[in-house]
């Protein structure tokens, strides 16, 4: 415990209460026995590959030590000159150690900023208790949001591009936060995605693009081309607008109204997953255009048989499977999420609470076989046998 106090007061006297600084004491916190013991009890979620705070925290120490590294580069040494007191030689052997631990990860994200790895944050709009427009039958905004984000960062898997999520969840964050998030990870690229309202019902329609800086205009000018032809709406054309996340990130950016959420016919599309698929395929084509990022191989779904695939839980919804060599593969995320699943992917896998199963990639999207699936999660599935290309999925008592 002597040995974290002196950590935790260290990093505060090196770089004062920042995100950074708080970044840190997370990670460190993380790193006792006790407290970890604890936390993996109460909150398994904190500790899955995928945890995005532990990411955050990694990448704060990693933009601390650049600072210091920076600072020694200009002559500048960032400790005191002259004898060091016994205090003081615990402090720098205490943020010794902290670099040496430090040292593998840097030297990845070196390598990786040598590569043609390119990094794009993918921003949900809205989110907690900030629900956005409100569709004509109760949809919102925020969920449409997410959905799209998550399905983005999916799509990129395996590419030259590394992307982030301001959210992953139903949360809400402020806005200067999410452009602090990719000024902190200097993003090469930044977009944000929402659904369009007006205060009037169904008095508008269609797809645009908004930013704010001209170092952004080829991007949402490349992003907007490619999704407009995807949606099939109304093109509303590239505008400019003072938007806080567009304004006040360093790198292009650009926000995305993908349609009207207000308006009956554009609604039901947004909600539509095979229409939500198209267009964050046309996205991530896009994006990999603009940043000279290569694609990962796809695998094309015109091969498979399609299956209408219905889920039951708080709210049904109907998705498309396909059938191949008789196995029903079903996509992971949105139905995983449905069902209350925390769906993740590493290492080429689909993982369902931590556990990975048999992958397929069809169109970028992770696809995994319905009864493995159910044998995860407990779920109920059922083949109609008068039409079989038809599944109902249940979730488990």
């Amino acid at each position: 415990m002597y040995d974290f106090l002196i950590e935790v007061l260290s990093t505060l006297f090196k770089h004062g209460w920042s995100l950074s600084s708080a970044g840190a004491i997370i990670f460190l916190l993380l790193k006792q026995r006790k407290i970890k013991k604890r936390l993996r009890k109460h909150f398994p979620w904190m500790f899955s590959e995928e945890n995005d705070v532990r990411a955050y925290a990694t990448n704060q120490l990693i933009i601390m030590e650049n600072q210091r590294r920076i600072m020694i580069s200009l002559g500048v040494e960032p400790c005191v000159n002259g004898p060091m007191t016994k205090s003081e030689n615990q402090h720098q052997k205490n943020y010794s150690t902290l670099s040496n631990l430090l040292q593998p990860v840097i030297d990845r994200v070196g390598q990786l900023r040598r590569s043609k790895m390119k990094t794009i944050v993918i921003d949900a709009g809205h989110g907690g208790k900030d629900p956005g427009a409100l569709g004509t039958t109760g949809t919102r905004e925020k969920d449409f949001a997410l959905t799209m984000a998550k399905k983005l960062a999916d799509r990129l898997k395996g590419s030259e591009v590394t992307a982030v999520l301001t959210r992953q969840n139903d949360t809400f964050i402020e806005l200067s936060d999410r452009a602090k998030i990719a000024n902190n990870l200097k993003a090469d690229a930044f977009i944000s995605i929402h659904a369009n309202s007006t205060g009037t019902e169904g008095s508008a329609s269609g797809t645009e693009t908004f930013y704010t800086r001209p170092d952004s205009k080829k991007l949402a000018d490349v992003l907007h081309k490619h999704m407009a032809q995807a949606t099939g709406l109304k093109d509303r054309g590239v505008k400019v607008g003072n938007l806080a996340v567009t304004r006040e990130t360093t790198m292009p950016a650009a926000l995305l109204e993908v349609g009207f959420i207000n308006h009956p016919s554009d609604e039901i599309k947004l909600f539509d997953p095979s229409f939500q698929d198209k267009v964050v395929d046309a996205i991530a084509k896009a994006i990999l255009e603009y940043l000279g990022a290569e694609d990962r191989p796809v695998q094309n779904d015109v091969e498979y048989p399609a299956m209408e695939i219905k889920v039951h839980a708080h709210e049904d919804q109907t998705y498309t499977g396909y059938n191949i060599k008789n196995t029903t593969w079903i996509p992971s995320r949105p139905i995983g999420e449905l069902l209350g699943a925390s769906v993740g992917y590493t290492k080429g896998k689909v993982t369902i609470n931590g556990q990975p199963l048999e992958t397929k990639l069809i169109n970028g999207l992770g696809y995994v076989t319905a009864r493995e699936f159910a044998s995860v999660l407990g779920a109920r599935i059922f083949w109609d046998k008068a039409e079989p290309y038809k599944v109902d999925i249940y979730k488990g008592v």
